[in-house]
């Protein structure tokens, strides 16, 4: 680290972290509202106080200001579109003048101060490797929730995958585009989401899976939209000719990945269960995945007995076959019974807990639910998850 510029920062900050890791366990509150934000403004003082010292000449290029600006634009309009696929809910943060003070200085002022140290480090020593993947690694381990560690097994995989994972991604992106751009186009991407999450009064409910999914693709989206800016700028033809074909790749590879994460949470008209017991073997088996086809309500009507239905019974979701179709009071009741089960099941099914009829199904690919499953639960499932 002999040559290293504004280590002193560095070894601030792991200090910092290696302190939050205890006390964020001990008051999460205190730390969030008053420790956190207090540390990083007084890191952002202290580089305004120093500006000489760290003063840097930024390359501010306009057209990437613009592009980021575009895209997190883009990516706050398509956050809210999955609202009005899986509806709204009243947002949790309160919008009274004080409360949008108190998050401006909670929330916002360290993800600015943090951008600001990031800058300085990466600008001053962006020829230095090492450096970069220190700085990133302590900015990230920064952003983390330590307090969310100590929960249950389940809680704590959700965590990860629905924050660490995006902070990881997000941490990876702003030391890229520091590197290429400014600081500026780390700040307004991160600002501009999180101010609109935080002042508006109603947002898409969503849960852990899809939040974490939206966190990690968006900044590997924004990478591609950016690298794409700078192939444009490029006027050697041979290697625009090769970056062409890096960026269909890469627009085939983000193509696929959000079909396929449209496909899993059940936009499309089939929708994917992981079969997590052998109550309907031998025509599926535990750990296979169960394709259902969603039907409107006059199409459920319609269907008979021997027919694979997947259903609800609370929040557990389950793929059994009609045995029986019986009406009480005008209300049409399925009995249901799995194929190697010896009794039929003791609920019958109405028609608003049918979520489709079994289409096609795939081997084998669903043990990673069924793993998890049981791991959270400490036994083995006995029905099916989505």
């Amino acid at each position: 680290m002999k040559y290293v510029k504004d280590k002193e920062l560095l070894i601030i900050i792991a200090i910092y972290i290696f302190i939050t890791m205890n006390l964020i366990t001990k008051d999460m509150v205190l730390y969030m509202n008053v420790i956190n934000p207090m540390f990083w403004g007084t890191i952002l003082i202290y580089l305004v106080w120093n500006i000489k010292k760290y003063y840097i000449r930024f390359n501010v290029n306009k057209r990437y200001f613009i592009a980021i600006f575009i895209i997190s634009c883009v990516h706050v309009v398509a956050y809210f579109y999955i609202g009005f696929i899986l509806g709204f809910s009243k947002s949790p943060y309160n919008h009274n003048i004080l409360s949008i003070l108190k998050n401006i200085i909670t929330r916002l002022l360290p993800i600015i101060s943090i951008e600001i140290t990031r800058a300085v480090i990466v600008t001053r020593n962006k020829n230095n490797k090492l450096v970069l993947v220190i700085t990133t690694v302590l900015l990230i381990l920064a952003e983390i929730n330590y307090g969310a560690l100590i929960m249950n097994r389940q809680e704590v995989f959700q965590y990860i995958f629905s924050d660490v994972a995006g902070i990881v991604s997000a941490g990876i992106l702003s030391t890229y585009l520091t590197l290429k751009g400014s600081y500026l186009l780390p700040v307004v991407y991160r600002l501009f989401n999180k101010v609109i999450i935080l002042i508006l009064p109603v947002l898409p409910n969503i849960n852990w899976f899809i939040s974490g999914a939206i966190n990690v693709i968006s900044p590997l989206v924004v990478y591609i939209l950016f690298k794409y800016e700078l192939i444009k700028e490029n006027k050697d033809m041979r290697k625009q000719k090769e970056n062409l074909k890096s960026k269909i790749s890469y627009t085939l590879a983000i193509s696929f990945s959000i079909t396929l994460i449209c496909f899993m949470l059940g936009i499309f008209k089939h929708e994917p269960i992981a079969i997590l017991s052998n109550s309907m073997a031998p025509t599926f088996n535990r750990g296979d995945i169960v394709i259902f086809e969603k039907l409107e309500e006059e199409q459920l009507k319609e269907i008979s007995i021997g027919t694979i239905i997947v259903y609800t019974i609370g929040d557990q979701n389950i793929a059994h076959r009609i045995v029986d179709v019986k009406k009480e009071n005008g209300t049409v009741l399925y009995k249901t019974k799995g194929d190697s089960n010896n009794m039929a099941d003791m609920e019958q099914v109405q028609i608003n807990q049918i979520k489709g009829v079994y289409a096609f199904h795939i081997k084998y690919i669903g043990f990673p639910s069924v793993f998890l499953y049981d791991f959270f639960n400490n036994k083995e499932a006995e029905i099916e998850i989505k």
